[in-house]
């Protein structure tokens, strides 16, 4: 039996170590994919999103904006017809049926006779075709062509302004779903103050300390109604608010996600002149842009509904074929043969169409249309304004509400540390601890509350300047 020397040995088992580690490689390479889509999928069970992200998952998905959409494709699709009337027409006419077969009329003598069979039935084909150019229309065409162009840009601003509504409903339910959570948080901490108290109050009656009285106990369930039903109505608010933006960003069942801010602050938007905000809303407020555009293309419509008035020159190549095999040919210039021609030649002409006042109350509805457009725009212009100014104001007031909420839950928190401290010591009272408990809750409410009111001022103040910040 032969034996392999020690090097081939050694060569041998590096070969196989090397084809074991290569096909290990290749299956991790083959399984990663797998891995990491799993890890995905146990990732993509919650997600945690921005206020951008919402908005932009919540445009994508809207029916209303896809509504929109459809309307700017029927816009696109009604300006195509008119580029297409630039171009040549074609127009065609077939007919085959039954026929009497007829001979070339004969005369006899001063008669002109009929020699066909009585019952001699054959087969008639005929094609009338003309090809339309138009010339010149005095502007039907191109007026025509400049509304609908203008009509597609009103549609699109729509859009906007559709998108615009969208993110300010987004806002609204991402802020308040953020409230309704840190209300939530702030009722646990004013139940852990009343808790607080109640253990102090406990422990002193324990060792039957003269400076509390077992109705203290009372006050403190007294206390915490409120503040459990405010925890009550923030868990409703919450649920609501988030039931509300899966449904608007179309998230399917199963499938969570969480808000990336925790808690509400003020932002980092800062505010500028109030007559920038103004210049900004009349330039760019969708509304505004879209009865510019509109009001454009019912101008053009006023102009092509005039040029009805006058004259269509056009081309056109004309051609008529027709044959009947069981019938005779007449070739006579004078008497055409409707069973057996054929021509095709080019010619030109004009078409004008004549009435008495329809085409005139037309061009009267038509100005009426777009006069009515004018002062819609003239009446936005009047008022977006003072929308404008009206926003801005809110924002400061509520700035100065959040402010001031912020200070009064600061000096209740240091109101209850020193009750606490003085009722510890014996010279404060219950009534002095849980009125500083109560108030703290009140305050810390209504700062939340004004910083939610707040952020929406924002909000609002950017729609309401056709701004995006998302």
């Amino acid at each position: 039996m032969e034996t392999s020397p020690p090097d081939q040995r050694k060569t041998g088992r590096k070969a196989n170590g090397l084809a074991i580690i290569a096909t290990l490689f290749a299956a991790m390479l083959l399984l990663s994919p797998w891995q990491a889509s799993f890890c995905r999928a146990e990732e993509s069970e919650e997600q945690i999103l921005s206020l951008e992200q919402l908005i932009r998952m919540a445009i994508s998905g809207s029916p209303e904006i896809a509504e929109v959409k459809s309307q700017i494709a029927v816009s696109r699709s009604e300006l195509a017809q008119v580029d297409a009337a630039y171009y040549p027409q074609l127009e065609s006419n077939t007919l085959v049926g039954p026929d009497r077969n007829g001979r070339r009329p004969a005369v006899i003598g001063s008669r002109i006779t009929d020699p066909s069979a009585d019952l001699s039935i054959g087969v008639f084909g005929s094609t009338d075709l003309a090809v339309t150019q138009p010339l010149y229309t005095f502007g039907k065409l191109s007026n025509r062509r400049e509304a609908a162009a203008k009509g597609v840009a009103a549609k699109e601003f729509s859009l906007t302004e559709k998108e615009n509504e969208t993110a300010l409903r987004v806002k609204e339910l991402y802020f308040g779903l953020v409230l309704a959570r840190a209300g939530i948080e702030s009722a646990k901490d004013g139940m852990a103050y009343f808790e607080e108290a109640r253990s102090r109050i406990k422990r002193l009656l324990d060792v039957g300390s003269p400076n509390v009285l077992e109705s203290d106990l009372y006050k403190i369930d007294a206390y915490t109604a409120d503040t459990l039903r405010s925890r009550a109505e923030a868990e409703k608010g919450a649920a609501i608010a988030y039931f509300a933006l899966k449904s608007l960003i179309r998230l399917p069942p199963g499938r969570e996600f969480e808000p990336a801010e925790k808690t509400l602050s003020l932002g980092e938007e800062k505010l500028v002149g109030i007559d920038v905000y103004v210049r900004k809303a009349l330039a760019e407020r969708p509304e505004l842009r879209q009865l510019d555009q509109a009001a454009a293309a019912q101008k053009s419509s006023v102009e092509a509904a005039r040029s009805d008035l006058y004259p269509s020159f056009f081309s056109a190549l004309a051609g008529s074929f027709a044959g009947a095999p069981g019938s005779e040919t007449l070739h006579n210039v004078y008497i055409p043969d409707p069973l057996n021609h054929a021509y095709v030649g080019v010619v030109g002409g004009m078409n004008w169409h004549f009435d008495f006042g329809i085409t005139k109350a037309r061009i009267e509805k038509e100005k009426a249309e777009y006069e009515r457009l004018l002062h819609t725009k003239a009446y936005g212009e009047m008022n977006i304004p003072i929308e404008v100014v009206n926003r801005y104001q809110e924002v400061l007031e509520w700035k100065a509400a959040v402010d001031a909420y912020e200070e009064g839950a600061a000096s209740s928190r240091k109101w209850i540390v020193a009750a606490l401290a003085n009722f510890d010591a014996g010279l404060g009272t219950a009534d002095d601890m849980l009125r500083g408990m109560e108030k703290y809750g009140q305050n810390q409410g209504k700062y939340l509350e004004a910083l939610f009111t707040y952020r929406m001022s924002l909000a609002r103040l950017e729609y309401a300047t056709g701004m995006r910040s998302w």
